[in-house]
């Protein structure tokens, strides 16, 4: 049941929230760990929707890959 994630830079160093700052790599590594036991389909959503929300009205700053794969 474990999973294994990938990713690009892209999520991380999005500007975005509050103070317009990056995410980060710490915070990302936290939203991984609190979906991580859900369905693939539903980490997607919550990862798309967490990032349209961190990015406000800013434009896209980097390609945003995250590759998932559970053993």
């Amino acid at each position: 049941g474990d999973a294994l994630y990938m990713f690009s830079d892209g999520y991380v160093d999005q500007f975005g929230g509050p103070e317009d700052e990056k995410i980060f790599a710490q915070p990302f590594r936290n939203i991984l760990q609190s979906i991580c036991a859900l369905e693939m389909q539903e980490q997607k959503r919550i990862l798309d929707e967490k990032l349209e929300k961190w990015k406000g009205n800013q434009s896209q700053t980097d390609d945003v890959l995250v590759v998932g794969i559970r053993i």
